[in-house]
């Protein structure tokens, strides 16, 4: 038994099947002596010439023992913050939110040189730990309460155990100085947002 497997928009051999013992095979065509059976979507069939048929997402035609299929998909433009994907069983992709997965966390711990203002107060180039990036956060339907259930994470710091604050003098009109407190970030990392349940918004 042979049977030919075409990917989409490819020409092809008809799909056939050969029946034993009346049958024989040449170059991947059946050839039957009596009869030629061809095979569509997996049921046997016998192919006319100019035969039509839907196989999954194509149109496909028989035309002198060739298989000419053609699958159409509307032209698809995704709005900001979607993407375009191809769902199991459907045969044209469609839009959907972009999810948590497509969006890795990219929370960092930074350092960089700032001048710092306090009023007419100044210090220039202090280097300041941040962090920043972004984290996973996204709201599913329930079926029974609270029927939203909200996973929100910020890209959160921890600051340094031994030192969590530095002391700075910035330098004021007058020769005078001011004392501000400095945080220092030790590190980085996506944990739950502070400041209340999302879910209740």
């Amino acid at each position: 038994m042979w049977q030919q497997q075409l990917a989409p928009g490819e020409l092809g051999l008809c799909e056939q099947t050969c029946r034993e013992p009346d049958a024989t095979e040449t170059q991947g065509n059946c050839k039957e002596n009596l009869q030629e059976e061809g095979w569509r979507g997996g049921s046997p069939y016998s192919p006319q010439p100019g035969s039509e048929w839907q196989e999954a997402c194509e149109s496909c035609r028989c035309i002198s023992g060739r298989s000419v299929c053609t699958q159409h998909c509307p032209l698809l433009t995704c709005a900001q913050g979607e993407v375009a994907v191809q769902e199991p069983g459907s045969c044209c992709p469609t839009c959907r939110q972009e999810t948590p997965e497509e969006q890795p966390a990219s929370c960092r711990h930074l350092t960089e040189l700032r001048n710092l203002t306090k009023g007419p107060c100044y210090l220039d180039q202090v280097e300041v730990t941040y962090c920043s990036g972004h984290c996973p956060s996204s709201t599913n339907v329930l079926l029974e309460e609270p029927y939203l259930q909200s996973q929100c994470d910020c890209c959160s710091y921890r600051l340094d155990p031994d030192n969590p604050v530095r002391i700075l003098n910035l330098h004021c009109p007058g020769g005078r100085t001011e004392l501000v407190v400095l945080p220092v970030i030790h590190s980085c990392q996506c944990s739950e947002c502070q400041g209340g349940d999302f879910s209740k918004r």
